[in-house]
């Protein structure tokens, strides 16, 4: 704090929050150096500086505050000003925001927009977020601009040059602290004035040199056209000394008047947040930063699936797609009597010819439109015991995992011997889509929506397969068999369910809440909200490496990762919650059985569970773990969702921070459903609709 000026070296150097490739920070130019390039930064010290001044705020003038200076209550002091000019967040501290726009996500950064169900929209100007070594900006436009408020599987963040000491932090294997009357840090939804669990944590990718991200992890999905307030207090630094709130944010907190119009522009709604964070009991002198949030609309998050599902069921629902079987194996294995390939006609909702890199067909009105077609493969494995039992039994749509095949379901029929398995495969995330995936990323996310548009079109197919398996399917000679003289169809076209594993218990929620033909769907190993799983994944790794030969910087590539988030959400299983509970079209809510397995190197457990929440799935017991916020049963569920946890004591165990497991894949995902008890587990579900768990005591080994 000083109240003359700063060297006139210190205003030749780049802003604080930009780095030369575009984006990010440049912190290792030290705060006390650092100056604006911009217009404010002539070089030259300002001769005065007029604060400005409302009701109840301490005035004062200053006189010959340098560049990077703000009047602030009478005194000048570094704000890192031609940052602040640029559009960086006033709140953040000057010379360790870490991203421009931190703190994340907020307020700064939605305009009013009466064309919208908020009458609000997300607007990022692409220049204050990361460029890639290419100089490539954000692709803001097709990513995020068209969204009426934030994510509600938002990550949350900030960070500060001094560091924040990680003791402080309610961590990932205690949330309830983070509800605790002294948490230090609070996030509140201001219409309900619920406290939010979190865990929160330090971002272990940080590089030398730059300001360490903290970041406040949701444990449940936040909730549709929501104002959230996040407030922090009690924080020390990294050293162990009470952290310092930045200059600006002192100013709201403390009533001190400013020079600042990007600041001053913010005060009126601040107040709501103080009063938020006070009607909870954060006394607002007791804050080192505090700031707001709201989230988008569940009709504009859950638009695309709601658009869609309707024309599915009016194309698909009515038979006579087509479909031409390519191969069929007689009794290939002693456990299966025939396999089958073949291709069949979708209606499309992508452009062109529906292949890797398409994205959603729209009407004028951003409508998906479907009255397309595309043909799209199928895998089914009849095995030998259903077809000498010779009665209907259960046809089951199964998803594999990532970038795998829907050709899984032939070995999946090999195991599950009582019932029909036909797959096909998860466009977006299939392998002939990997291409276009490094393409997106190389370039900075341009073209990035064909990830999440071709997860949708994968919903659609998966909704067709299940249709045929109601209705063309059944006439199929393959798949029939001769009893008392009579062909008869081994399908039951009245149990039609879906099992996913991996990226398919991923998606697995996103198929069922499209198809209205779905009752019921068990994820294996599946979760939610991708920004919040991958980073801790071996199978994302190898893309990330990818990923990084284009922009160098992890920091950078987290943050824009959790921008791309709002992207993702069109497919994703936990935006989608309210349309498993009620359906679209009406009828019975559909159900939900997730298998979670401890240690799960590529689906980490912490998404599993915040899923569970999201949903609010019981857990069944006896359970080798407890899980926070989650009610328990003991008894059989025949309605609703559940939650079961198996320990396949597979090690090593991940690591609790957000990396990746250094020694890959330890086998806790592959294994999940090894023990036989589980496989009785899912055909108990399948067969009879109970939810319970049939080991004996919690499912693992011992």
């Amino acid at each position: 704090m000083r109240s003359r000026v700063l060297t006139l070296a210190s205003s030749l150097l780049l802003p604080a929050c930009l780095s030369p490739t575009g984006g990010g920070d440049a912190s290792d130019t030290p705060a006390s150096e650092a100056s604006g390039t911009g217009e404010a930064s002539t070089g030259e010290a300002s001769t005065t500086a007029t604060p400005t001044t409302s009701s109840g705020e301490t005035d004062g003038v200053c006189d010959a505050c340098a560049a990077e200076e703000a009047c602030v209550g009478g005194t000048c002091e570094d704000i890192g000003r031609a940052d602040v000019e640029k559009g960086c967040h006033p709140l953040g501290d000057p010379g360790g925001r870490g991203q421009c726009l931190y703190p994340w996500p907020s307020d700064l950064t939605l305009v009013a927009d009466a064309g919208t169900k908020t009458g609000r929209r997300v607007n990022y100007d692409p220049e204050l977020l990361p460029k890639n070594n290419k100089m490539q900006p954000f692709a803001v436009d097709d990513i995020t601009n068209d969204v009426d408020g934030f994510s509600p599987n938002s990550q949350i963040r900030f960070a500060f040059k001094a560091g924040v000491d990680g003791a402080d932090l309610p961590p990932i294997d205690d949330i309830g602290r983070s509800l605790a009357d002294d948490a230090p840090i609070v996030l509140i939804e201001v219409e309900s004035g619920e406290r939010w669990p979190y865990f929160a944590e330090l971002d272990a990718t940080a590089q030398k040199g730059e300001p360490v991200t903290v970041f406040v992890r949701p444990m449940r999905r936040l909730n549709y056209e929501r104002h959230y307030v996040v407030g922090l207090r009690g924080l020390h630094d990294a050293k162990g000394q009470e952290l310092a709130p930045s200059p600006l944010f002192r100013a709201l907190r403390d009533h001190l008047s400013t020079d600042v119009p990007q600041l001053e522009a913010l005060r009126k709604d601040q107040e709501d947040v103080f009063a938020a964070l006070k009607a909870a009991g954060v006394e607002r002198e007791s804050l080192q930063l505090a700031w707001g949030f709201h989230t988008a609309s569940a009709e504009r998050m859950q638009s695309d699936l709601v658009a869609i599902s309707p024309q599915v069921e009016e194309f698909a629902g009515k038979g006579d797609l087509g479909y031409v079987i390519d191969e069929v194996q007689v009794q290939p294995s002693p456990e299966l009597a025939r396999v089958i390939r073949g291709h069949f006609n979708v209606p499309s909702c992508l452009t062109d010819d529906s292949g890797p890199g398409t994205v959603m067909q729209r009407t004028a009105d951003g409508t998906p439109d479907c009255s397309g077609s595309a043909e799209a493969k199928f895998y089914i494995g009849v095995p030998q015991a259903v077809w000498d039992k010779g009665t209907p039994v259960p046809f089951i749509v199964y998803g594999h995992g990532l970038l795998g095949s829907g050709e899984e379901a032939i070995s999946i029929a090999e195991r599950a011997t009582s019932v029909i398995v036909a797959g096909t495969d998860f466009w977006g995330m299939a392998q002939e889509d990997v291409p276009r995936i490094l393409q997106a990323f190389g370039e900075n996310f341009i073209g990035g929506n064909t990830v999440p548009d071709r997860l949708l079109q994968s919903a659609v197919n998966f909704t067709t397969l299940a249709y045929l398996g109601q209705g063309d399917f059944l006439d199929e000679a393959e798949m029939q068999v001769e009893v008392d003289g009579v062909m008869t169809s081994l399908i039951d076209p009245t149990s039609v369910q879906y099992l996913g594993g991996s990226q398919g218990g991923i998606m697995g929620g996103t198929v069922v809440a499209m198809a209205p033909n779905l009752p019921r769907g068990i994820l294996v190993v599946g979760a939610s909200n991708y920004s919040l799983m991958i980073w801790r994944s071996s199978a994302f790794s190898a893309l990330s490496d990818a990923w990084a030969v284009n922009h160098r910087d992890p920091q950078e590539r987290e943050f824009l990762f959790a921008l791309v988030q709002s992207a993702f959400d069109r497919a994703d299983p936990g935006i989608l919650a309210e349309l498993i509970t009620n359906p679209i079209g009406g009828g019975d809510p559909k159900r939900l059985f997730l298998i979670e397995s401890i240690g799960d190197s590529q689906v980490p457990n912490i998404a599993s569970e915040a899923m569970a929440r999201s949903f609010k799935m019981p857990l069944l017991t006896p359970s080798p773990k407890p899980v926070w916020g989650l009610e328990e049963s003991a008894e059989p569920l025949q309605t609703g969702p559940a939650l079961l946890i198996v320990d396949t004591k597979k090690l090593p165990l991940p690591p609790t921070q957000n990396l990746p497991p250094p020694d890959g894949d330890n086998g806790a995902h592959g294994s999940a459903v090894d023990d036989p008890a589980l496989l009785e587990i899912i055909e108990r579900f399948i067969f009879k609709g109970f939810a319970e768990n049939l080991c004996d005591g919690a499912c693992d080994p011992g």
